[in-house]
């Protein structure tokens, strides 16, 4: 994470389960961005994938990389940007919608820069060719899928472990908050049916199906009352599926969840995938009364499409009047 001395932390540190020192990759601000093979800039998580024993490495903060390591060794592997991209340090000013190829490829439609810097809110599309800051978290499936949680740029990508692109899903991409995906975590069984994500800008969890990305629902809104979320960072499952969050700031603390097992209907904190769940809209629905006011029913034909009828920046020459 980044530093409060102006010092980055550009490494990693391995301990065996009784805290004794195995090993270190990296050091102490002697990152020389993404191209360096040896370091890693204030990475933000680590998976192990057993099968290979090797570690992927969320890098990060600082850098915008997938980056993989022997775990034993530290030797270094492979890495990969957003799409399987060469990752970059530089993200380029945004140029339109970004696609997985062609001006993405080369880093058009960018958005979001390093420590969390976030550019124009981007709704369509494929999104950035480049991952924004922070990559914030990796986890490698049962059936060898690489998961990876793009945070400012709203989106978890996926990748078989030698970083081809496989495909990606949005998470809340038109909410309030330009980061939205920020932890990960699989359900327990062995098929990993469902996976969690934490939303860290919008205040909920994202409960998709695994295989399809289909989004079942979300939960959680943003409140310091149990169950809620102010901060949500990470997020990690047990072996009998109860989920543990951690919130940082305003949050500052850890709440657990406790599974019920598998139903027809939807828990009742959940928020229904078709509902507009990044505004967290209270208010009735046309005909329905409000507030003490009669029912009212819009005879418009389409009453919640918005048709701008102002100039737009940069329609409006120099000495122009409007009209």
């Amino acid at each position: 994470a980044p530093s409060l001395r102006n010092l980055d932390d550009d490494m990693l540190l391995k301990f065996d389960s009784k805290g004794k020192f195995l090993l270190q990759i990296g050091g102490r601000s002697v990152s020389k961005g993404n191209a360096d093979p040896k370091t890693v800039h204030q990475s933000a998580d680590v998976f192990v994938w057993p099968k290979t024993n090797e570690a992927f490495v969320a890098d990060g903060y600082g850098n915008r990389r997938v980056i993989v390591f022997d775990a034993d060794t530290g030797a270094f592997k492979r890495q990969w940007g957003a799409f399987g991209n060469t990752p970059i340090d530089v993200v380029p000013a945004p140029r339109g919608g970004g696609a997985g190829g062609g001006a993405a490829a080369a880093g058009g439609g960018a958005r979001g820069g390093g420590g969390g810097a976030a550019g124009p809110t981007d709704i369509e599309g494929l999104g950035s060719g480049q991952f924004g800051g922070p990559v914030h978290a990796v986890k490698v499936s049962n059936d060898g899928l690489v998961y990876v949680a793009d945070r400012p740029n709203r989106r978890v990508q996926v990748f078989t472990p030698e970083g081809k692109y496989v495909t990606q899903v949005f998470i809340n991409r038109e909410g309030p908050s330009p980061q939205s995906a920020a932890g990960l975590a699989f359900s327990p069984d062995t098929q990993q049916q469902f996976v969690y994500v934490a939303d860290y800008g919008n205040s909920h969890i994202a409960v998709l199906e695994r295989k399809s990305l289909q989004l079942l629902y979300q939960f959680g809104q943003r409140s310091e009352k149990p169950g809620d979320f102010q901060g949500l960072h990470h997020l990690a499952i047990d072996s009998k599926g109860n989920l543990y969050t951690g919130e940082v700031a305003p949050g500052a603390r850890a709440q657990r969840f406790v599974y019920k097992g598998l139903a027809n209907a939807l828990p009742p904190n959940a928020i229904p995938a078709a509902a507009p769940a990044q505004s967290q809209r209270t208010f009735p629905a046309p005909g329905q009364a409000r507030g003490g006011y009669p029912p009212w029913t819009s005879t418009m034909a389409r009453p919640y499409q918005q048709t701008p009828n102002w100039p737009r920046h940069g329609d409006i020459k120099p000495a122009a009047a409007i009209r």
